[in-house]
């Protein structure tokens, strides 16, 4: 009779331990959620407080600058893809790889100059004190978007500050 009572109780606790597992589980994964946090295209306007008003006319500002980039990430895209089909060929020059890649580099720096544009043109529809708390968030944002990997490849003489290779885009 003591005997069943072991493998009683043992089998309770055996019970309860894995219906409070699995209560602990439920819980952390409802709680760890969290409220989603807004996409980075609406950083702006969130760190801004646009009005009505500055938020349309952003929003449009955004959208046709998605598809500027979209275009020339485009490029790109397939400048590299022919860029790396040279590698077949054993003979290939210095000179030729060379001026393909200045060719990419140069559709990079129209990315960057369309980028830095687009922010003048956001700069420049806040308000004075808007425009104060958009220069202190600007450097933070840009390097958002270099940590996705949107970045230009530095040019010859002019390496990345941390010294690292660049990945390639995909």
């Amino acid at each position: 009779m003591k005997e069943n009572n072991k493998y009683r109780i043992l089998w309770v606790a055996i019970g309860l331990l894995l219906v409070l597992n699995i209560g602990l589980l439920v819980w952390v994964s409802f709680f760890s959620k969290g409220s989603p946090s807004p996409p980075k295209r609406l950083f702006l306007e969130k760190e801004l407080k646009f009005d009505k008003k500055q938020s349309e006319t952003y929003r449009i500002l955004q959208q046709e600058h998605s598809q500027q980039m979209r275009a020339l990430r485009e490029d790109v895209k397939s400048m590299k893809e022919a860029f790396y089909t040279e590698i077949s060929q054993p003979n290939i020059s210095d000179e030729a790889l060379k001026v393909k890649a200045l060719a990419i580099e140069s559709k990079m720096i129209d990315a960057d100059v369309l980028t830095f544009r687009h922010f003048q043109q956001v700069r420049q529809m806040c308000t004075s004190a808007q425009q104060t708390r958009f220069d202190e968030v600007i450097i933070e944002l840009i390097r958002s978007i270099e940590r996705q990997g949107v970045r230009p490849h530095p040019r010859e003489g002019h390496p990345h500050p941390d010294n690292r290779p660049l990945p390639l885009e995909r």
